[in-house]
């Protein structure tokens, strides 16, 4: 579908929803009894607060307000924000956790609180962006905010750091409050797939006093929740090429074929001994290596405290302290079983068509060490911490307003520790992939605990020489085999002091009525440390000795999976602790894993002057903001198997100048212009990974901390027209011309110091380069309109494309993304649907370069509620109604690479409010 196509079907889309007379619709209302005066409450107050922010705005921005947050079914307000236009998130938990805005990835996005920096840290495991700059926004509670605002396009006064879209976070606050407010929450939820269900709630007080001079506010929130994910993956594929060792060959590796031009004895492909031009089209079919069947298990538990204290000592001051609290408990069981089908030597036959092996049968190993397949236990131990303390100051001397924004945010996670322990089989097997479907069966099923055997079982004993085992075995090797291991993984700290000062004043200076300038100085640190362990035996033991378990067979239901490779058996969190410990005869720790490590100081200061002006018509702002960064990275270089510590510090400094104007062409029309410079400085692994350095084949990789920030030059255009209460019409058109685009690559001619040897040579290493080049173009049309008799609809598309030179396009950019949600709200009642969907992105580079992608993602979420009373509501609402299928590919739908199903999520809850 081409572009003109794709604006066509959208605009048809966006104006269905718009009946002629929408303009003569009435907001639902409610008589308060107070002097006759008209209040507007529900879904439509919210939009109308989110319309008259949007409104207001001195640049392109779109906004969510608290009503949007807690009223659908979602459990963050990633997922809230992700129905904005623009705004999308991915769900391979489940539950989205970072925002892609504006087909820009969530590493080159921006979150603030209050307009501040907020730290962040993951909790292990995910395959997300840990070393970004991104936040976990699953760690957010809808509970603190007031409104969501998601500025697309920048103005010299908001803090730098986004190519694609800053957010900010507006939390509630004392003094906006009516006294005494107070707002309770709870309620259950359940997991269709979990089959488990769980708490959540919270409560919140505000009070001040009657002249508006002190208040305080308190929130604290509870949430658990279940995820119980199961699915198929491959994690390699290779070409069949790999399968064909047991033919017989020449002196010269060429394989020997009798005189009817077929082989002469050896695997069979498509049930027959292939000649020459069958063997090279099998040669070059892709076969699913390494195809498992996996489970993930997670109790996600999360209490949060929110509080800010208000003090107005003179009507023109006001002192605002606020501290944000979260605690998380992410504990999670995954593991994984899976073949190893690639041993040419034990193949035994295979089916192939239109470059697809789609069966592939190898013999199991009767004699003699070795293995077929592997049963991988881990368990994650994990505690993820977020504090922010901050002081606000707003003084508004004469026709000066000074603000200033004061306060330190830190953050850590990882693995505490994580539990790993596997197994090997020995057995026979056919698997492979048709599509989306894919097929293992074992010679035994898989529920069949006997046939899974430690590796010292599988692969016997060897000499385990390396000083740590030494030490713990009395200074002598150790004969015997690793069978996992206890470590402490991933382990980030993220910490961040600021200051911020800000001044503005309204001048007459011909158009110009405002200027505005200020600074900020922030002091920011990130690292990771792994801290790796080991467990060794010389015991047999197999899976059947450890207490197992076999996992509910209908957890695959509706993944294409077949074969007696599920359901199987498996350890649970207690039983692979107890098996390290019982059966470990050796425990070692292999001290801090320095190829993992790094540490990245980085300070920023800034400053910026801004010009608001307002002719006739028109009006908007002008202005610049300097920025000057320097790193100081810390991280290993690694040469010959000996590490020395290495720093390097760099400077950057650049001016970004920053411009909107904003034309009201009617009453109710308002059309805006952007253009902006705008930057994304790098991940802190790329700035710090470390280094390692061959000095004889003048080779080497790792990070690269001369890396210079991503640039952009951003421009925006949109057209809003609010013709009712409620409801508006809008379109934007967006530009981003993206340089200094970081990727990987083998670099040639560095001249480098090796800090091991001292030496400095010239290398060719294989690290983050700066010079990329990517032009992000889209559009956004979005409708919302208050109807007829209760009726209402929220409605927006996105087209984005990327020119990168790559036929990948940039990760996490889908072209299409389109949203709808369909409201009713009636006296009492309200009822919501939402319906998402996203078209495919490109995910990573998988193994051997592969294109890895996300395919297309739906989502359809639904809620009702009720007001008993003014005060007290019920609500249910379901998530994920169609258990939508999470699917990834390499390079074509045809060969998936991960298949996963979430489930769906159903909650009931009562809310008061007084």
């Amino acid at each position: 579908m081409n572009l003109r196509l794709k604006f066509l079907t959208g605009t048809a889309l966006i104006c269905a929803a718009l009946p002629a007379y929408a303009q003569d619709a009435v907001p639902s209302q409610r008589d308060d009894g107070s002097n006759g005066e008209i209040v507007v409450t529900g879904i439509r107050k919210s939009l109308q607060d989110a319309i008259q922010t949007k409104k207001r705005a001195d640049s392109i921005v779109d906004v969510i307000s608290a009503e949007d947050v807690g009223k659908l079914a979602d459990s963050n307000v990633a997922e809230s924000l992700s129905r904005l236009p623009g705004v999308t998130v991915d769900h391979q938990f489940g539950e989205g956790e970072q925002l892609s805005i504006a087909g820009v990835e969530p590493a080159l996005n921006r979150l603030t609180i209050d307009g501040h920096s907020v730290a962040s840290a993951d909790w292990g495991g995910n395959p997300s962006d840990r070393s970004s700059r991104s936040f976990n926004y699953s760690l957010l509670s809808p509970t603190i905010i007031s409104q969501a605002v998601v500025y697309k396009t920048p103005e010299a006064r908001l803090q730098e750091g986004a190519i694609g879209a800053s957010v900010d976070i507006v939390t509630r606050k004392p003094l906006d409050l009516a006294p005494n407010t107070v707002a309770l929450t709870g309620g259950g939820e359940y997991n269709s797939r979990a089959k488990r269900g769980s708490f959540r709630g919270s409560a919140l007080y505000s009070w001040h006093n009657a002249d508006d001079t002190i208040g305080f506010l308190g929130a604290v929130n509870y949430d658990k929740e279940q995820l119980s994910r199961a699915g198929s993956a491959v994690y390699w594929y290779r070409t069949g090429d790999a399968l064909l060792d047991r033919y017989a060959k020449d002196t010269n590796g060429n394989i020997i074929y009798g005189a009817d031009g077929r082989v002469t004895s050896g695997p069979t492909l498509n049930g027959q001994l292939p000649n020459a031009a069958m063997i090279a089209d099998f040669s070059k079919a892709r076969v699913a290596s390494f195809l498992a069947r996996e489970f993930f298990k997670q109790e996600r538990e999360r209490i949060g405290f929110s509080g800010a204290l208000q003090v107005r000592p003179a009507d023109n001051l006001t002192l605002t302290g606020t501290a944000l609290v979260i605690r998380g408990n992410y504990d999670n069981l995954s593991n994984s079983e899976y073949t190893y089908g690639y041993e040419g030597s034990l193949l035994q036959s295979a089916t192939y068509a239109n470059g697809m092996v789609t069966s592939a049968t190898f013999s199991g190993i009767t004699s003699g060490n070795g293995a077929t397949g592997q049963l991988d236990t881990n368990f994650r131990r994990t505690r993820v911490k977020n504090d922010s303390l901050t002081l606000m100051v707003d003084w508004k001397p004469g026709d000066w307003v000074i603000t200033a924004n004061f306060g330190g945010t830190r953050a850590s996670g990882g693995k505490d520790p994580e539990y790993l322990l596997d197994f090997r089989t020995k057995q026979g097997f056919t698997s492979g992939t048709n599509g989306k479907e894919t097929y293992v069966n074992w010679q035994y099923p898989a529920s069949d605990p006997s046939r899974w055997l430690s590796n010292y079982t599988a692969l016997g004993g060897e000499n385990q020489t390396e000083a740590a085992v030494r030490a713990a075995n009395g200074g002598n090797p150790f004969f015997g085999r690793q069978i996992g291991g206890i470590t402490f993984a991933e382990k980030t700290r993220d910490k961040e002091l600021f200051g911020q000062a800000d001044v503005a004043r309204a001048v007459n200076l011909g158009p110009i009525n405002k200027i505005l300038f200020g600074a900020r100085f922030a002091s920011h640190t990130n690292s990771n440390t792994t801290v790796g362990g080991a467990t060794f035996t010389n015991r047999n033991f197999t899976l059947a000795d450890l207490n197992p378990y076999v996992l509910d067979s209908n957890l695959y239901d509706g993944l294409g999976v077949s074969g007696n490779g599920t359901p199987y058996a498996t350890l649970d969190a207690d039983a692979i602790r107890a098996t390290l410990e019982k059966y470990g005869n050796i425990n070692v720790s292999r001290g801090l894993s320095k190829d993992q490590y790094f540490h990245v100081k980085e300070t920023i200061v800034s400053g910026y002057v801004q010009a608001n002006f307002e002719a006739g018509r028109f009006r908007g702002n002008i202005g610049g903001r300097y920025v000057f960064t320097r790193d100081q990275s810390q991280f290993y270089v690694q040469s010959g198997g000996v590490f020395a510590p290495t720093q390097v510090t760099t400077d950057d400094n650049r001016f970004l100048p920053a411009a909107n104007l904003i034309f009201q062409a009617g009453e109710n029309v308002m059309l805006r212009a952007s253009a902006a410079k705008v930057m994304a400085r790098p991940r802190y692994s790329d700035l710090a990974g470390s280094l390692s350095l061959d000095d004889t084949t003048r080779s080497g990789s790792g990070g690269n901390p001369d890396l210079k920030p991503y640039a952009a030059t951003n421009f925006g255009l949109s057209a809003e027209w609010y013709f009712a209460p409620a409801s508006y019409i809008s379109g934007e058109v967006f530009y981003r011309d993206v340089s200094n685009y970081i990727g990987n690559q083998v670099e040639d001619n560095v001249s480098l110091t090796n800090t091991v040897t001292g030496r400095t040579l010239i290398y060719s290493i294989s690290r983050p380069v700066n010079g990329g080049k990517a032009k992000v173009t889209g559009f956004s049309l979005t409708a919302n309109a208050n109807l007829f008799w209760g009726f209402g609809i929220q409605s927006n598309y996105t087209f984005t494309d990327a020119d990168t030179g790559s036929p990948t396009g940039l990760p996490y950019l889908s072209r299409d993304t389109f949203t709808i949600v369909p409201y009713f709200e009636k006296g009492p009642f309200q009822a919501r649907v939402s319906f998402n969907r996203r078209s495919k992105y490109f995910y990573r580079f998988g193994r051997q370069q592969s294109q890895d992608y996300t395919d297309g993602y739906s989502q359809l979420d639904a809620s009702i509620s009720y007001n008993i009373t003014d005060k007290l509501q019920v609500s249910a609402s379901a998530s994920n109604l169609l258990d939508e299928t999470y699917y990834q590919y390499s390079s074509d739908p045809r060969f998936p690479t991960a298949v996963y199903k979430n489930g769906r999520v159903y909650s009931l809850s009562a809310s008061f409010r007084m």
